[in-house]
């Protein structure tokens, strides 16, 4: 009879121990871990917990309360202003999560899109572009690169890399695929001191650069892009710089490369394997038609960089899309690319015929043998001017200014604009005649 007393005791205890068990499964911890939502039942045929069907019937004892909003799937930067959408007549281009945006003719320089493309911004790995531009413009492809204590351990050791040793040598040729496929930080360093003799002295190079391209707002301070406060650009200033590098015959050769190999080296034994980072070119998911390469960055505070060249017909474009979260920086510089190849077109402003002046320049004709007259000629060259589908040649207004031109005489550019846009240019050149040889 004792016996049975105690099982019926014992029998209250592990009904508790039964339900703590439940209340505390592993599921249970895993979803409080990971801070999961609760399932919601939907009105679909699936039973919902006996719990929730009592509350259904009794509606009357629920708190009323005015639906939350949907969340914005597009960052605040998504509704930035596009400069270009203002102008009259203008075709409309798409917004982007790009806190700065811009499209623009690789040849001429024709401003298609504008984004906050005067803005500072940090710009991680593109600042490669500058330093491949700078190394084929002053070195040899076959020169050999020795790599420092410094070139190698003076980067971030968790940032990008391909893995050379101090002491090791590649070929600048190397060096290059290197520094644009892989986006090697070492490799940047490596060629930094290669070319001007210091890391410091190359960065004067990469800044003295910028300025004879026009750029205002851009001040590096190293050769990779790694963050640093004081290394910024803007997005107008990266395209004038990746324009430049674009008509350089070896850095495009090496920025339409999809795939590489490094040969062992002094002191590597095994091949490196270089696959380029730029997905519009060389990743199936992400391809676009035409594209010509370019040049991946990121850092936590630049967030995702981008420069894309891209090739349709008889009109290149160039891409910039500086502080971008994630993939979307693909799909918005499709989408600028796809905005740029259908809604523009070249229109040839006509060459004009080779004239003399009306009148002859009598105070020189004093110097010539024969004391015939001594004339100015004038010719112009073809030009081209980028408009809008439906835009008129008669629409555009146009500027003059005389320019130095290193090759020959004097020049007088002239640029046209639509509504205070500039569209293209052409050139006149003066040059001075004279009839017979002076004496």
């Amino acid at each position: 009879m004792r016996k049975r007393q105690k099982k019926i005791k014992i029998l209250p205890l592990l009904l508790a121990v039964a339900v703590g068990l439940s209340v505390y499964s592993p599921g249970f911890a895993y979803a409080q871990e990971m801070e999961e939502d609760p399932p919601i039942y939907e009105e679909s045929g699936e039973q919902a917990p006996e719990e929730l069907a009592e509350e259904e019937q009794f509606p009357e004892e629920r708190t009323s309360q005015e639906p939350e909003e949907t969340p914005d799937p597009y960052p605040p930067s998504y509704y930035l202003p596009v400069k270009s959408n203002e102008i009259p007549g203008w075709p409309q281009g798409p917004q982007v999560q790009a806190e700065s945006a811009i499209l623009m003719d690789v040849d001429y320089g024709v401003c298609l899109y504008e984004k906050n493309i005067h803005k500072k911004q940090y710009p991680a790995s593109i600042t490669k572009i500058m330093t491949a531009l700078l190394t084929v413009e002053n070195a040899n492809l076959s020169d050999v690169v020795t790599f420092s204590e410094n070139a190698v351990y003076g980067i971030e050791p968790e940032s990008s890399h391909i893995g050379i040793d101090a002491g090791e040598q590649l070929t600048v040729e190397q060096c290059l695929y290197g520094l644009m496929l892989a986006s090697a930080n070492e490799v940047a360093m490596g060629l930094a001191e290669h070319v001007a003799g210091s890391v410091e002295a190359f960065v004067e190079m990469m800044n003295q650069r910028a300025a004879q391209l026009g750029c205002k707002n851009t001040h590096f301070v190293n050769p990779h892009g790694l963050h640093d406060e004081n290394h910024y650009v803007t997005a107008y200033d990266m395209a004038l710089i990746a324009r430049e590098a674009f008509h350089n015959r070896t850095f495009l050769n090496v920025v339409t490369t999809v795939y590489y190999e490094i040969p062992p080296t002094n002191m590597e034994e095994e091949t490196r394997y270089l696959l380029n980072h730029q997905k519009l070119l060389s990743d199936d998911e992400w391809y676009y038609t035409g594209c010509r390469g370019g040049k991946t960055g990121y850092t936590d505070q630049a967030l995702n960089t981008l420069v894309t060249f891209a090739k349709r017909d008889n009109l290149t474009l160039v891409c910039v899309n500086l502080k971008t979260d994630g993939t979307p920086i693909y799909t918005d510089t499709t989408a600028l690319l796809d905005y740029g190849f259908t809604n523009f077109n070249w229109k040839n402003i006509k060459k004009a015929q080779d004239i003399k002046a009306e009148a002859p320049m009598s105070a020189l004709c004093s110097f010539s043998k024969d004391g015939k007259d001594v004339y100015w000629a004038q010719t112009r060259s073809s030009g081209w001017v980028l408009l809008p589908q439906g835009i008129k040649k008669k629409n555009l207004t146009k500027k003059r200014a005389m320019e130095p031109n290193a090759a020959g005489p004097w020049r007088i550019k002239t640029s046209f604009y639509y509504k205070g846009q500039y569209v293209g240019h052409s050139y006149q050149y003066e040059n001075q005649l004279l009839k017979d040889l002076l004496r």
